[in-house]
């Protein structure tokens, strides 16, 4: 028994470290990847408590094996924008001003009772009552509302044309968005893409940047 609760002790520690140094994002909600690294740390750590005969070191290596590649892949997904939507996914929207984009729910495999059970878990039960519903990489629901605007609607969500001072290609090609458009406006503002951290066109078409 004082070998088991020692293991438990040491093992405790050592995923409390690897937790600390793999971040603050493994204790909210968790992305697809993120999932799947606290799955496996569960596991690792049980094994070198319930089985006496296996070497603690073996846990260990396994730990650090596997924080090592939590970090790699974040810091993959970070920096090339491909690499997060491969690994994380992209937001989608569900609900549009009153219209249901069934064709993503079925990709989703979702249906419209869980989003009606979602928007009354928001505190919304009508979809008169919303413009948007956007089921984020995570798998949680976000709602756009006329309140969240006083005395205004949504009528369109930003659309991103930089992030992480790498151009969204896609929504330019998507929303017919002229590159030669975006260059002038950085010019304008002189600035270049690189050093743009979020960019993106507000309900007005009026371009947005914030510099990194």
């Amino acid at each position: 028994m004082i070998i088991v609760a020692i293991r438990a002790v040491i093992l405790y520690g050592i995923l409390l470290v690897a937790m600390r140094i793999m971040g603050k994002g493994e204790l909210g909600e968790l992305q697809p990847f993120d999932l799947v690294v606290s799955l496996m740390l569960a596991e690792l750590a049980v094994m070198p408590v319930e089985d006496l005969g296996a070497p603690l070191v073996h846990g260990f290596v396994a730990i650090a094996v596997i924080m090592f590649l939590q970090c790699f892949i974040s810091y993959v997904t970070l920096k090339n924008n491909y690499a997060r939507k491969i690994i994380c996914g992209t937001p989608t929207i569900i609900i549009d001003h009153g219209k249901f984009n069934t064709k993503d729910m079925n990709k989703l495999r979702i249906n419209v009772n869980d989003v009606l059970g979602q928007m009354r878990l928001k505190g919304y039960y009508s979809i008169e009552n919303i413009d948007y519903l956007i089921m984020e990489t995570n798998g949680e629901m976000s709602i756009i509302a006329p309140d969240d605007y006083p005395g205004t609607r949504c009528e369109r969500i930003p659309i991103a044309t930089i992030l992480d001072g790498q151009i969204m290609k896609n929504n330019l090609s998507k929303y017919n968005i002229s590159m030669d458009d975006l260059q002038k406006e950085l010019n304008k503002n002189n600035i270049k893409s690189e050093h743009v951290l979020y960019g993106f066109i507000d309900e007005q078409n009026k371009f947005v940047f914030y510099k990194r």
